[in-house]
């Protein structure tokens, strides 16, 4: 019979092996059978995290399986009486010190915390390929499948084994080989031959970071890693944002209106990098509190901040168009940020026409700005068109935080002039494009442009952007 104590709860950083009568509350983020031919038989393994994020391994020889019947992935529960020991090997799921073992007096009960986040800790491949971390800790990398080769089946330790050779790319342009064994490569094979071709987006749980021939690459760990194909959610649809661009261009023209049909701000989730949130903020209750709810955080928060989102009326001699300006490249041309306009305020927009005098004041004001052609301006005939840059006429006044392939200087004419209607871009939808528009806060703005409008491309003079 499990001991039952009245221990106080306590977080993961806290334990220590000075005693085994210790109780966390958990969250069960993954879970696999580690098979030994040690005396000991195979266990039952965890890699559980608290509500502050901290992750660590937990294992459960055979003979006590029946203590963690109750752990299931995507719960929450209370861990009461365990033991603490050294986490070793030459591969760790997490970076604690220390990891849990279950004993013959450990208890599982449930927990009424509801928090659904997965805590996610994304490695950039940079990172990865500069030789910058320990390869014993495994990784969480996401990226789009490249270069997906045959389906190989090897030997190995005299045991035939499946193995997919293919290339992880990020939205830096980075690329990494991967390696997948077993059924994670047969899972991203069944989406590669289901038509997913290239928008394959792979998220690799606990991956291991390996060198062959002198080359740094991902694999799976075994069981003990994870995959998921085309995953949606915290800090994850950013990646797919490189799929969407199809074209990048450069055009001088003069803001002649602002778009009042959109507000020109949004509120943030400060948790959660900027993310639009929603007011569900209960207006008949004294004193008022506002409150939002948050999709990525899937909670509601009280922590916002205000973000621009502006759209400008823009023409040249050509014709005129609809774009975008969100926060990180529009507070430089504004000259000042929204949360300074508001000046505290948590109010939403109630008269759109209301306009701060510093943004009509761009009116009749001529920049050269940084476009984005994405796949719904080609394909669904949206005509609000995303920027990445501004510049006034002799210099960038802004610039996406993680944009290198816009030029430093525009202002030498040795660019040619195009001009961009529906029939030019129709077959550009292949192109591939390894930059996104705007940081990976503006990126999930759930109304970039607008699909539900069917009109052609109006004329607008484009500068080409060198090298492209």
């Amino acid at each position: 019979m499990a001991i039952v104590t009245h221990n106080a709860v306590r977080q993961l950083n806290d334990v220590k092996p000075f005693k085994d009568t210790w109780k966390v509350e958990i969250k069960v983020l993954h879970s696999w059978i580690q098979h030994s031919t040690y005396s000991g038989g195979d266990s039952f393994d965890f890699i559980l995290a608290d509500k502050t994020g901290v992750k660590i391994h937990c294992t459960c020889k055979r003979n006590f399986f029946s203590r963690v019947k109750k752990l299931q992935v995507g719960q929450w529960k209370f861990i009461e009486n365990f033991s603490v020991t050294p986490a070793t090997g030459k591969y760790r799921p997490t970076s604690h010190k220390y990891k849990m073992t279950i004993t013959g007096s450990s208890n599982v009960t449930n927990s009424e915390l509801k928090i659904d986040d997965d805590f996610l800790t994304l490695t950039p491949l940079q990172a990865i390929m500069n030789g910058s971390l320990d390869s014993k800790f495994l990784v969480d990398v996401i990226g789009r499948a490249i270069d997906i080769g045959e389906l190989q089946v090897v030997q190995v330790g005299g045991k035939e084994k499946k193995m997919l050779g293919l290339t992880l790319t990020d939205t830096n342009d980075q690329h990494i080989g991967c390696c997948l064994w077993g059924r994670f490569a047969e899972q991203v094979l069944a989406a590669y031959k289901d038509g997913e071709e290239n928008n394959i987006l792979c998220l690799l749980r606990f991956a291991k970071i390996n060198v062959y021939k002198g080359q740094v690459q991902i694999t799976n760990a075994f069981e003990i890693s994870s995959m998921i194909i085309n995953p949606t959610g915290f800090d994850v649809e950013d990646y797919a944002a490189q799929a969407l661009y199809i074209e990048k261009c450069i055009v001088k023209a003069t803001v002649y209106a602002i778009d009042t049909d959109w507000a020109w701000y949004y509120f943030g989730c400060v948790k959660c990098n900027n993310r639009k949130v929603t007011n569900i903020t209960k207006k008949d209750v004294v004193p008022l509190k506002h409150v939002w709810r948050c999709d990525s955080c899937r909670q509601s928060v009280t922590k916002v901040a205000p973000q621009f989102k502006l759209h400008l009326l823009i023409k040249d001699e050509t014709g005129e168009t609809k774009i975008m300006l969100l926060d990180t490249i529009a507070e430089p041309v504004v000259g000042v940020s929204a949360e300074v306009l508001l000046d505290g305020s948590l109010e939403e927009v109630e008269d759109p026409e209301d306009l701060p005098d510093v943004i009509t004041a761009l009116i009749g004001k001529t920049f050269k700005f940084g476009v984005y052609v994405a796949k719904d301006n080609v394909d669904y005939g949206a005509d609000i068109f995303s920027i990445g840059g501004a510049w006034s006429a002799n210099e960038i006044i802004s610039q996406c935080e993680d944009d290198t392939t816009l030029p430093s200087d525009h202002s030498s004419g040795q660019v040619s002039l195009i001009s961009i209607e529906s029939e030019d871009t129709k077959g550009a939808s292949s192109t591939p494009v390894s930059k996104r528009s705007g940081s990976s806060r503006d990126s999930q703005i759930d109304d970039l442009s607008s699909t539900s409008k069917k009109q052609r491309f109006k004329n607008i003079k484009l500068e080409k952007i060198d090298g492209e």
